[in-house]
């Protein structure tokens, strides 16, 4: 009998539980493994990711593939085809047909992005075809069944975490014609498709058991309770991210005077790349990260990435800084990428890239897959030098440096919790952003378009990652989870499917400290003062200037007076969100309400007019899905409003006005009116202060619904909200005129002031994702 496991973990754990055993060991593979040597396909080869990438470019060199608004230019596009290999890939493992979703799209919505993906589809497997390869786009129409290697076998157990892909149960089918196949496999509320598809099979099982079943005599061999106690559950919220790494830690602490074992407790971090900023923070060395370290952070990745940003965007200054950081050889930064090179000057030159105190271990993986470059690069013809370093930079990025050196806590991602069982669990990063993880096979095509095609659904990836939550919980004891809950980020929903979850509400200063030494916020209070006579109402003032100077005088100083500019953004940003949902609603309020119906359309038009205005990344598509989505509610209680007599009476309005001598500017995003009366709101598509923050708030700098009243003040009473567009609520802030006064004092102090001194803000929280953080030192 062969075992068969979801993840490389559970095989070592599997042969670990034989250590004290003196018998024959049983054979334990991946279902991996398993799938690529039960299938074969004859007279062709595997094509290597490289290969893939540079084929499917060809196949894209045609006019229509315009449309679909992914660039052809050669790094965007290889960062970009990662979500159409995957929407391909897909399709071929549930063994569906784009001509069947072109049948689907009712409305004929993304016809014409199917019919591209058509034309790109056929002329990527014909350029597989004739250089004789195959890929997981091809493998399901051109695989044959390996009956000898599925002979040798003996009978496969397969240990089931999650649902198998509609190629993967024909796998199974074809399989019960040369061994016995059996199946384990939890049954809960999260994952009902296994169910379903054993009940096909002739087999019904029970929720919330663990079910071992044959499938070649759709037999139920035996049911076992699941879950033997309840565990305890902790949630704590963070202003900041950086604090959940001393949250980790105190946790870790916690667990281990409870008697938990180290080796007994997993730190799981829904999105991995966290790992890097925990590390930094490991400073006794207690954590083992299971995904190792990504060979991006490597001093060879750095040099060639800093090379290609220069040639790039040659002149800025932050490029040759970093060259000189890096030491990078004269020959290689002014070398001419846009060069054709033949395979030994590429290699020639990718070596040079590698110092002698380097790490070997880091060596040794360039060079593994330089040898490998080497043999690629000899098939094909007039790629650039740019072009190679690009696509070996693709190459190493995927492979990570194994954390030989760790400690006994082990930290791992959620894909590799499958299956896992610990004592004590600690998830961190528990944000609605980062789970349920947003899926980019969903781009190119419509929820409804997906339900009727029988793809996979959000909902049903969304059950998916439910499954595995659910699972590593309630297999522990005790269980801490934390969450960033700030004006941009909202914690998991997934939160709700949690039962006696136990709030902690410690004070925040507590984490900052361990995070932070009060040292160092001596030495930079000491070291980073500035004086200077400064009129602070030469220019109209708006809110976020006074913020600015209220949080942080110094970073008011660098931003405004030294005028620094910031670092750049990331593509896909999170105040884009915030545009995009405030364009849409001036878009749609604007016009007369008239029915929900018309309302969402114009939304959605407006959507299609204004999308180019922002991000062109994949993720950006279906985050805006989402929020349209969203905003239906939204609409839905604005049409109540208007049927009540409110009428909307400024949209995205520029307010100024003199308030004792003081010149007052802003924008505001929306004033209702009701008999006479006017209601200010302003737009919030993140998590809005809970009653105890804005009590905190008196004594800080948080006066946006008191700045934007003093504005409309010529209009006489006014109230004002803000319009938490997740949760479809006005939100009033509860201390309204005490803050109002304390906004008034902050303005008349500010107006005597001639000389003015600049200096780090006493809390430490506000340093962590300030852009000039490097300048004053915080991280000294």
């Amino acid at each position: 009998m062969t075992e068969i496991f979801s993840t490389a973990r559970q095989v070592r754990e599997f042969y670990e539980s034989f250590s004290k055993t003196n018998q024959l060991l049983p054979k334990a593979i991946t279902i991996a493994e398993f799938e690529s040597k039960a299938w074969i396909v004859p007279n062709f080869a595997q094509a290597d990711e490289d290969t893939r990438a540079l084929l499917m470019r060809e196949a894209a060199l045609f006019e229509n593939f315009k449309k679909l608004k992914i660039p052809h230019e050669f790094m965007a596009f290889l960062q970009n085809s990662e979500y159409i290999f995957r929407f391909f890939e897909e399709l071929a493992n549930e063994e569906k047909e784009l001509e069947e979703l072109d049948l689907n799209d009712t409305y004929a919505e993304f016809g014409e992005h199917i019919a591209i993906l058509k034309e790109l589809l056929e002329k990527y497997c014909a350029l597989l075809q004739k250089n004789s390869l195959y890929d997981a786009i091809t493998l399901p129409k051109s695989a044959c069944i390996n009956s000898s290697y599925l002979s040798s076998l003996g009978g496969i157990r397969i240990h089931l975490e999650g649902y198998l892909s509609a190629f993967e149960l024909r796998l199974l089918k074809e399989a019960e014609k040369f061994c016995d196949v059996y199946i384990i496999t939890p049954i809960t509320a999260y994952n009902q498709k296994v169910k379903k598809w054993l009940e096909k099979e002739g087999i019904t099982t029970s929720l919330n058991t663990l079910a071992e079943c044959c499938l070649n005599k759709a037999e139920l061999i035996k049911e076992t309770k699941l879950y033997a106690k309840t565990p305890k559950i902790f949630y704590q919220s963070f202003s900041s991210a950086v604090l959940e790494c001393a949250f980790v830690f105190e946790k870790i602490e916690m667990m281990a005077n409870m008697g938990i074992k180290p080796e007994n407790i997993a730190v799981v971090l829904p999105d991995e790349n966290f790992a890097a900023t925990l590390k930094e923070f490991d400073r006794f060395g207690n954590l083992n990260f299971a995904m190792g370290f990504s060979m991006r952070e490597s001093l060879f990745f750095k040099r060639v990435q800093a090379v290609l940003k220069k040639y790039a965007e040659d002149g800025e200054i932050e490029h040759q800084k970093r060259i000189e950081r890096l030491k990078i050889n004269e020959n290689l930064y002014d070398a001419d990428l846009s060069k054709k090179i033949t395979a030994a000057e590429a290699e020639s030159q990718l070596k040079a890239f590698i110092k002698d105190d380097d790490p070997k271990e880091q060596t040794d993986i360039i060079l593994e897959e330089l040898f490998l470059f080497g043999k690629f690069l000899e098939s094909v013809e007039n790629l650039s030098f740019s072009d190679i370093l690009q696509l070996f930079l693709k190459r190493v990025q995927n492979r990570a440096l194994d954390d030989n050196k760790g400690g006994k806590v082990t930290v791992m991602g959620i894909l590799e919790s499958r299956g896992a069982k610990y004592d004590g669990v600690i998830i961190v990063h528990f944000n609605d952003d980062i789970v349920p993880k947003r899926s980019n096979k969903d781009l190119f095509i419509s929820s409804s378009v997906r339900a009727k095609s029988a793809l996979p659904s959000i909902e049903d990836r969304e059950n998916l990652q439910r499954f595995f939550y659910n699972r590593l919980i309630n297999s522990a004891s005790i269980v801490a989870i934390s969450a960033v809950e700030n004006e941009d980020k909202l914690p998991s929903r997934f939160l709700k499917m949690l039962l006696n979850v136990e709030r902690l509400d410690y004070d925040e200063k507590s984490y900052a400290d361990i995070i932070i030494q009060n040292r160092q916020a001596k030495k930079r209070a000491q070291n980073h003062t500035y004086h200077a006579e400064y009129n602070f109402f030469e220019q109209p003032l708006s809110n976020s200037r006074l913020r600015t100077y209220l949080e942080c005088s110094l970073r008011y100083f660098f931003k405004y007076i030294k005028r620094y500019e910031e670092p750049k953004r990331l593509k896909y940003d999170a105040r884009d969100t915030g545009s995009f949902v405030h364009d849409i609603l001036h878009g749609v309020f604007a016009a007369p309400l008239i029915s929900l119906e018309q309302m969402i359309a114009k939304a959605r038009e407006i959507a299609k007019q204004t999308k180019d205005n922002y991000s062109k990344s994949a993720i950006w598509e279906l985050e805006t899905d989402i929020w349209l989505k969203k905003l239906e509610s939204v609409f839905a209680k604005e049409l109540q409003r208007y049927e009540e007599g409110w009428r909307v009476f400024k949209l995205e309005e520029w307010f100024e006005r003199d308030f004792e001598g003081i010149r007052l500017a802003g924008k505001i995003d929306r004033i209702d009116i009701f008999e006479g009366k006017y209601l200010l709101l302003d737009y919030k598509t993140g998590r809005i202060n809970t009653q105890k923050r804005i009590e905190k708030a008196l004594d800080a700098s948080d006066f946006q619904l008191e700045f934007y009243a003093l504005l409309c003040k010529d209009l006489g009473e006014i109230n004002a909200a803000f319009y938490d567009l997740n949760e479809v609520k006005f939100v009033e802030d509860g201390f309204f005129n005490e803050k109002k006064v304390r906004l008034i004092e902050h303005l008349l102090k500010l107006k005597e002031k001639k000389k003015f001194v600049f200096y780090p803000c006493e809390d430490k929280k506000q340093c962590f994702f300030c852009p000039y953080k490097m300048l004053c030192g915080v991280w000294a």
